[in-house]
């Protein structure tokens, strides 16, 4: 439970460090970054509170990932969400053709915005 003093993306950070234990790096970044971290993005423009915790958030998830697995991560993103991490590109494929994924031009194109605002927060970019 998110409090003042323990906000959920602390929460989601300690289950993006199990997840790297017992799935790998691939699934925590993204679960931590495809899904909580945009997630919290979206949230954070509406709410003063949330984007004033967001340089801590950032902080913590470049301690749990060394800057080679963020930079590959954020080179090679193909979805967002929480179908972008669990399913294969086959599973997802398939879903899609069933109707079973929801397809609008609008969120692509802000998922496409947010993904360069993440690799501007999390690449050090020099």
């Amino acid at each position: 439970m998110s409090t003042p003093d323990h906000p959920i993306w602390r929460e989601q950070c300690d289950a993006a460090r199990s997840i790297k234990e017992r799935f790998g790096t691939q699934k925590a970044l993204g679960y931590l970054i495809g899904e909580k971290l945009l997630n919290y993005l979206r949230a954070a423009n509406a709410r003063p509170d949330l984007a004033a915790e967001l340089p801590s958030f950032v902080a913590e998830i470049r301690a749990i990932f060394e800057p080679y697995e963020l930079h590959a991560y954020l080179s090679g993103v193909r979805r967002l969400g929480a179908l972008g991490h669990v399913m294969g590109d086959e599973q997802f494929a398939e879903f899609r053709g069933a109707g079973a994924v929801a397809e609008d031009i609008v969120t692509a194109a802000e998922d496409v915005l947010y993904v360069e605002r993440i690799k501007g927060l999390l690449l050090d970019r020099r």
